[in-house]
């Protein structure tokens, strides 16, 4: 009788052990550098779980990418102070030193994409809010205006959400 409390014991351990790990893939978003300009690439990443949240979507993103094909869009020194999903507003704040990297309006277009995007890869999110220290301003460089929740549109080529 013992042994078949031992077996049953050794065959619930064994059975826990087996169970398959969740896994989901999320998109971030990148910068590609052409000839020609920059342009928005997407990286595959594995997280573990059923569904991330935006805070371990953007720190993903914010620690850059792993291809050598594409490149960091945002300085190395930017934080994610605080990220939340409220009212299918995904609002993303950042440290201040988003502000300070030199960019044209191409480039700043290119970051604020980057953000939008892979934010709107979090389940529920229709719009997302840049913030800078706490606070909703109204550029990153002085080119594109994030003074309100920039909302995410399918696109008709890839059934992927852009911004509008």
């Amino acid at each position: 009788m013992r042994y078949f409390f031992i077996l049953i014991f050794v065959a619930v351990v064994l059975a826990g052990c087996s169970e398959d790990k969740v896994v989901t893939s999320v998109d971030l978003y990148f910068m590609e550098v052409t000839e020609t300009r920059f342009k928005l690439a997407s990286e595959t990443r594995d997280f573990d779980g059923s569904q991330p949240g935006i805070n371990s979507v953007m720190e993903a993103w914010l620690e850059g990418p792993r291809s050598s094909e594409l490149s960091r869009v945002v300085p190395e020194d930017v934080r994610l102070l605080d990220g939340f999903v409220r009212d299918s507003v995904a609002y993303v704040d950042f440290s201040t030193e988003i502000t300070k990297a030199p960019m044209g309006g191409e480039l700043e277009a290119v970051l604020v994409q980057s953000i939008v995007m892979t934010a709107a890869q979090v389940q529920g999110v229709n719009a997302v809010q840049i913030m800078v220290e706490g606070e909703i301003i109204e550029s990153l460089a002085g080119h594109m205006l994030i003074n309100r929740p920039i909302q995410i549109t399918p696109s008709k080529n890839d059934n992927r959400p852009v911004s509008s």
